[in-house]
């Protein structure tokens, strides 16, 4: 069985502007590196590891489930803002080349920034969401809390790690 990052080609047309008609593959290709850049930031691996393959097994309980319902639309627009730019320019054997299509028109450079900012901005959204529900919800997680999970931003300020200004007094 296929790894699946918390994201499904199904999940994708029915939660972000990915059309029917957009060979999927092309923004699937997005979401591992996606899922590995953000959620597993802060998650942390040793987590994520564990959330994934409960995930991928079927094996979730109840709170990993809503947790994983928090994370899906980080990934799915954050995967779907990187394929504005893979789906717009794609490397051939020519080189860097623009897609183009019968009765389409591509946009202009400005234009597929625009597209990226914005979907950026959803995924940015949600990715503070799950923020914020990982560090309300911590003690439902044991293995967020491990002495494992060395590498999460989030537990990092649940534990008032070594880098929260805001724990000590700063004289300049």
């Amino acid at each position: 069985m296929a790894t699946t990052y918390f994201v499904t080609e199904r999940y994708l047309k029915d939660n972000t502007t990915v059309s029917n008609n957009c060979d999927v593959k092309d923004v699937l290709i997005n979401v591992k590196p996606v899922a590995d850049m953000y959620t597993r930031s802060l998650l942390g691996t040793y987590f994520y590891n564990d959330l994934l393959t409960k995930y991928n097994n079927q094996t979730l309980n109840a709170d990993e489930t809503t947790l994983v319902s928090i994370i899906q639309p980080t990934i799915a627009w954050k995967a779907a803002s990187e394929s504005v730019i893979t789906l717009t320019y794609q490397l051939k054997n020519k080189g860097a080349q623009v897609q183009t299509g019968e009765y389409s028109s591509n946009p202009e450079y400005k234009e597929v920034m625009f597209l990226v900012h914005h979907y950026s901005d959803k995924a940015d959204f949600y990715l503070n969401r799950l923020s914020v529900y990982l560090y309300d919800n911590k003690d439902l997680f044991p293995e967020f809390l491990s002495n494992s999970n060395t590498d999460s931003t989030v537990k990092k300020s649940c534990d008032g790690g070594n880098d929260n200004f805001q724990s000590g007094i700063m004289f300049i």
